[in-house]
């Protein structure tokens, strides 16, 4: 699991050196196995003066850059309109990885050869603007590295966790053993909903016909949003832990998942035969199209979420084409559930698939949550998807999952762990 320490900031204040918060998450069961620096990518991008400008011989639309780099000048061909003698501007060296995963190469362009590329902001992962170069700041010093020029830094921890720990399998389950590490106190984030109304009740249901395989399920409802691309803030928080960004709603989805550790599901409503959610297990050899575009034959023993007439997603594994978030969507049905551990991995082993949300319900989410990541994604989807949320939530809870109680003894702990703690310390800890 990919874990960033800025992200990790927004919920507790970290005091302890990179090299000593690794160790130390080490040392209580989170082992880190590798640390670097998420900007590291950008290290073949300068900071380039163009010093001159011609037009290209063999295509109107493009244009010949001199670039100074101070200990060398290159030429790089160009379409970009915002281009400017003087300007200063990130410019990649043949071998720069970006963040698509493209590999920049010496290239000769219409006759020309281009030894490099000045590049925009979305081309480098810094930002969402891609209609021209990245303008930098008159004082940025030419020749330096990028990454130094802008000070970039986040260091990425990739954590082994073991699959009795999934209440780390989040940024803010992280954060909270970092917490306890330091003794400080975790902010969690909040959201401040109306439920003054169960409006929701009136327009879609929920009916569970599997209990003993989904025994809480949750939903709410937004109407009137916007599909499109998700802000910066949002796109950066994923790509820091290796997650493509989608669009604004299913990014919030997969934000929640990584903050919380909760998977959520968002169903394209309208789609939705019905207006309502049947939770159930598949017939033997019923058929159904994953959002990878492959067809599952399914067994019985599958659970999945149904519309009024047809399946729309394996349960807790993955979507269907059927119910996808499109751009044409307009309003987004929310699902937040809990489902049997032991069923999820029978069912993402024996369809071969195994997705960031089958990964944490095999191990284990914690029921209690499925509200508070549910409220989350909703305030974030009425918020940037400039949608109105239907008051209310639907909560089915037919099996109630019991909280274990056990009694910690001073005498036994003392004895397990050989130390001399008396029970008030205990108490405090």
């Amino acid at each position: 699991m990919k874990v960033s320490l800025s992200w990790l900031k927004d919920y507790v204040s970290i005091d302890m050196e990179t090299e000593h918060l690794a160790e130390v998450l080490t040392m209580v069961g989170l082992e880190v196995e590798a640390v670097s620096d998420r900007w590291n990518y950008l290290n073949t991008v300068l900071v380039g003066r163009i010093e001159d400008i011609r037009p290209h011989p063999k295509a109107d639309n493009l244009q010949l850059c001199s670039l100074d780099l101070n200990s060398q000048k290159i030429n790089v061909v160009c379409g970009a309109p915002n281009v400017a003698k003087d300007m200063l501007t990130p410019t990649a060296l043949p071998g720069t990885i970006f963040p698509d995963g493209s590999v920049l190469k010496k290239t000769v362009i219409r006759g020309i050869q281009s030894e490099g590329m000045i590049c925009s902001e979305s081309e480098l992962g810094l930002g969402s603007d891609s209609a021209g170069v990245m303008a930098l700041e008159p004082s940025s010093t030419v020749g330096q590295k990028l990454v130094s020029s802008l000070g970039l830094s986040d260091t990425i921890f990739e954590i082994d966790l073991t699959p009795n720990r999934p209440d780390c399998l989040s940024i803010i389950g992280i954060a909270r053993e970092i917490a306890g590490i330091q003794k400080k106190r975790l902010r969690y984030p909040t959201a401040g909903l109306p439920d003054s109304r169960n409006e929701i009740s009136g327009v879609t249901s929920v009916t569970i016909e599997a209990p003993e395989l989904c025994p809480r399920y949750a939903a709410r409802l937004i109407t009137d949003i916007r599909i499109g691309p998700s802000p910066f803030w949002l796109q950066d928080r994923l790509m820091s832990v290796g997650l493509r960004p989608i669009n604004n709603i299913v990014d919030i989805t997969n934000f929640v998942l990584m903050e919380m550790g909760q998977p959520l599901h968002a169903f394209d409503f309208n789609r939705l035969a019905g207006n309502r959610i049947v939770v159930r297990t598949a017939v033997d050899g019923e058929r159904f199209t994953t959002l990878d575009d492959k067809e599952r034959i399914l067994t019985k023993d599958v659970l999945m979420i149904c519309d009024a007439e047809k399946p729309v997603a394996v349960g807790g594994v993955m979507g269907g084409l059927n119910s996808e978030i499109e751009t044409t969507t307009r309003n987004v049905l929310i699902e937040s559930a809990y489902f049997n551990p032991v069923s999820i991995r029978k069912t993402s082993k024996k369809l071969g698939l195994n997705t960031e949300a089958s990964h944490r319900f095999e191990r284990g989410v914690d029921p209690e949550g499925t509200i508070t990541a549910l409220n989350r994604a909703a305030q974030l989807m009425e918020e940037i998807g400039k949608g109105r949320l239907v008051e209310g939530i639907i909560d089915e809870y037919p099996k109630p999952v019991t909280t274990p109680t056990m009694t910690l003894s001073v005498k036994d702990t003392n004895r397990l762990l050989g130390t001399r703690f008396s029970a008030k310390k205990l108490k405090n800890c």
